[in-house]
């Protein structure tokens, strides 16, 4: 692997490009790496009742959205968030992935999981909740735990 670094005096802020062959997983874990050490105190804002929480996104399970309002779960509560599931499958500090058109799970907090009828994915998150894994997201879900599938 080749590593250029070119100081720009007239940049704003850093611009890093990454050329490749294929995206492999060498190349994901690198980006993966920079997006974390970018966002570092990055947290997701919920409420819940009449009080605004500030939670870690490594605390959270999974999010859901339902009715148009979009629902996070951590291990102790239930908040509601102003941020949608397409602003949370790329969220810099954390692994969330869309895994079903209502649902965004963090795959750092799943218990266990197994295939289910239909092509689903059922998973198991550490709470004990369970939630489906949709044929539509099914290959990259196992992709990204390192378990097979295609990207």
């Amino acid at each position: 692997m080749e590593i250029k670094l070119i100081e720009n005096k007239k940049l704003t802020e850093p611009k890093i490009t990454i050329e490749c062959k294929e995206a492999d997983e060498q190349i994901l874990d690198i980006i993966h790496l920079i997006k974390s050490k970018e966002s570092t105190g990055k947290k997701i804002v919920g409420l819940k009742g009449n009080e605004t929480y500030c939670i870690e996104p490594d605390e959270i399970l999974y999010f859901e959205s339902v009715d148009r309002k979009t629902f996070c779960y951590t291990a102790k509560a239930e908040y509601e968030t102003d941020l949608k599931l397409y602003e949370l499958e790329g969220f810099p500090k954390a692994d969330f992935m869309r895994v079903s058109k209502s649902t965004v799970i963090n795959l750092n907090r799943i218990k266990s999981i197994r295939p289910d009828f239909g092509g689903k994915i059922l998973a198991t998150m550490e709470n004990g909740e369970k939630t489906y894994v949709s044929r539509q997201y099914a290959n990259e879900f196992k992709f990204k735990l390192g378990i097979g599938g295609i990207r």
